[in-house]
């Protein structure tokens, strides 16, 4: 599992991650601009709506895959990845997986509660 930490002091919030990804496994690090097309859009295995507009920010994210490991956005919301098994896998059906998750939020969210509630909403409409 990865290694996660945050520091808040009077100067500022760190975010800090690691990725116990494959050592042979690309991780792109990518900024992507504000974009304002609303629709249907291609996560890793599952077509989801998504709003007109969509929020700018680096995001570092596996090769092959479309969501991101870890990422901060233009409003200062970070967010990462941590796998944590607490049910069973369905492989008979697809779903958005967790770094779909972290990307759909830091796209669309102003705040840490925005960003619960997209992960809350997409969760309740495509599953994980």
């Amino acid at each position: 599992m990865c290694d996660t930490m945050m520091l808040v002091n009077d100067e500022g919030c760190w975010f800090a991650k690691n990725s116990d990804r494959d050592p042979d496994e690309v991780q792109l690090v990518e900024w992507h601009d504000t974009r304002h097309v609303k629709g249907l859009l291609k996560t890793t295995y599952v077509d989801v709506d998504i709003p007109a507009t969509r929020y700018a920010g680096w995001l570092s994210r596996p090769h092959w895959m479309w969501g991101a490991e870890m990422g901060v956005n233009e409003y200062g919301v970070a967010i990462g990845n941590e796998a944590v098994f607490t049910r069973l896998i369905n492989r008979r059906s697809s779903a958005l997986l967790g770094m779909d998750l972290v990307r759909l939020a830091l796209e669309q969210s102003r705040s840490a509660d925005e960003a619960l509630s997209v992960i809350t909403r997409y969760l309740q409409q495509y599953g994980q």
